[in-house]
């Protein structure tokens, strides 16, 4: 648990009662405006991050009280034990986990804590839970309004129908409104009942991203990784609770009908008006589902899927005979498949089942492309041959727009909205799809034949001079570098699966590569054995998890990912 952020933690240890300014989260204690300077010039604290008190307190109390200590031995957390899912400090494993081989430095797996995979997906299944009870609630605000709107009808109706009729119909006409608005108002609070259930959820989920957000701001990395298992089940609870609300008999669609009485008209006869029902139909609310994340969202997602767990199966042969060279390729959303021939200067449309369907011709050689939905458009890079970048409408299959570059592009890929690709001799540009505001994200010598791809923050780039894969951060800092000539050599093509695991066409390996999310595993996936020539393409389509994988000639390989 934090000690008291109110005072100064060096004046107290010396029974001097000053007040606190700062807060630092690595000496977990406050620090008055004196021992701040201090502590900032001592050489074991300078390089430490504070923060001051007021913001410090803004973090969420499970943040603020979580023991950053082992209970049992108050020593500093050292290590963390995969087998256990815990941290330990090192008399815990001597004691405890002696016998445990998956121990992992504490520092190695909080690094970064706040930009992996299952910090970002507790933000997108908060933002996806969020979206769903609204539609939830819209879903039954509307059921209410056509609950209304029938009712109003239907009460005018009955009132019509009792002006053909004598005063004998009185008192069953009120019997049958009776019973009319009896149903309404019963199926009305049963629906604002749910209603007040929904927005409690609602308001858990948005108070759950306030306290997301405050931590990104403000918590260490190591109180950011200690929290999140309680925030991922707190997280977990709230997708039961809207699975719950699903399954509730409220979330059919009640409407109020009317069947009015065969016997109305002959009134000696008649003993009643008419009956009021009321129909449930399913509920029509679709809600979206990150599939198996609130499963799987634990805190061994942080390491990485161990690479020996990534299978490829139901392969498919694609003949690519006709193309002069494939040198980029890319998998459509609805299933279509794409590759570059670049000597024969076209684009080569097949479709999901490998069959052929039609072929774009180019004015310049095609390197390498990227699709982005949003316009239903595909980006063409020109390569060594010249300097554009092409737009494309694979509809009308003609040339939407061009923007120019000032040297050659190689690799490209698509940021959310905006294009990343590989500039020879300058670096790793970002450039808006209109071919306006260009700009560096990464500066240094690129070379021929260069690839990139990006997943969540970070940049992935080839180099077939260094034989080597780097990764950077948005801002351009060096994250890591592999480089192994045994297992990669040439890298060309580059993709990132959901889990941020790297695929790499080593081209004169014969080989696809798989390079773990930290830089630091690898393992060659695919090989000669399995038909890999000089491959220079591949690309991992996130939503249907295939692989595909051209070889420079002749044939390329698609493949299910699990």
């Amino acid at each position: 648990m934090a000690s008291n952020w109110t005072v100064c933690g060096v004046c107290n240890f010396v029974n001097i009662n000053k007040a606190s300014i700062v807060w630092c989260s690595e000496c977990d204690e406050g620090l008055c405006g004196e021992c701040s300077e201090q502590h900032g010039a001592v050489k074991s604290s300078r390089n430490h991050s504070v923060i001051s008190v007021t913001e410090y307190q803004k973090l969420p109390s499970n943040v603020l009280e979580i023991a950053k200590t082992c209970q049992k031995h108050e020593k500093q957390y050292q290590i963390f034990c995969k087998k256990h899912d815990c941290p330990c400090c090192r008399r815990c494993v001597i004691e405890t986990h002696n016998e445990c081989i998956d121990l992992i430095a504490i520092d190695d797996i909080v690094q970064n804590v706040k930009s992996s995979s299952a910090f970002f997906d507790v933000e997108q299944t908060l933002v996806q839970m969020l979206e769903n009870v609204r539609r939830i609630r819209n879903d039954r605000t509307e059921n209410l309004k056509c609950l209304l709107d029938q009712r109003v009808k239907i009460e005018r109706d009955i009132k019509q129908t009792r002006k053909m009729i004598n005063d004998h119909l009185d008192k069953i006409q009120d019997k049958i409104i009776k019973e009319l608005y009896a149903n309404e108002e019963n199926e009305s609070k049963r629906i604002k009942l749910l209603l007040c259930e929904i927005e409690g959820i609602e308001k858990g989920i948005s108070d759950l991203q306030g306290n997301q957000n405050n931590m990104r701001q403000h918590a260490s990395e190591l109180q950011t990784f200690l929290v999140l298992k309680h925030i991922e089940k707190e997280v977990f609870d709230k997708a039961e609770c809207i699975q719950s609300v699903l399954k509730n008999e409220d979330m059919k669609i009640k409407t109020l009908a009317l069947e009015v009485n065969k016997d109305v008209h002959n009134i000696y006869m008649a003993d009643c008006f008419g009956s009021v029902s009321v129909d449930s139909k399913s509920c029509k609310v679709v809600i979206d589902s990150n599939k198996n994340k609130e499963a799987q969202m634990m805190i061994p997602s942080l390491i990485s899927k161990c690479l020996d767990d990534i299978k490829l199966s139901n392969k498919m042969q694609i003949d690519l005979q006709s193309a002069g060279g494939v040198t980029g390729c890319a998998i459509l959303p609805n299933g279509k498949m794409m590759f570059c021939d670049y000597n024969n200067r076209n684009l080569i449309a097949l479709k999901s089942n490998g069959m052929h369907e039609f072929n774009i011709r180019l004015d310049i050689r095609a390197f390498d492309l990227t699709y982005f939905e949003r316009e239903n458009s595909i980006a063409v890079t020109s390569g060594f041959n010249s300097n554009v970048i092409h737009i494309i409408d694979p509809n009308s299959r003609t040339i939407k727009r061009t923007i120019q570059s000032s040297v050659n592009p190689y690799g490209i890929t698509l940021n959310k909205t905006v294009l990343v690709y590989c500039k020879l001799g300058k670096g790793i540009m970002e450039v808006q799809l209109n071919g306006e505001s260009e700009k560096a994200l990464v500066s240094f010598s690129v070379s021929h034949y260069s690839y990139v791809a990006v997943h969540g923050d970070n940049i992935y780039h080839t180099n077939t001079d260094t034989c080597s894969v780097t990764c950077y951060d948005i801002l351009g800092n060096l994250k890591w570098e592999f480089k192994d000539t045994q297992i990669l050599q040439s890298p060309q093509g580059i993709s990132v699966d959901n889990n941020g695991n790297v695929y790499v066409a080593s081209m004169h390996n014969n080989s696809v590569v798989i390079i773990s999310p930290d830089g630091k595993c690898c393992r060659t996936i695919l090989s000669s054995r399995d038909g890999l020539s000089n491959p220079c393409a591949l690309h991992f389509e996130p939503t249907s998890n295939k692989l595909l994988v051209a070889n420079e000639y002749k044939i390329a390989f698609l493949f299910d990912v699990s």
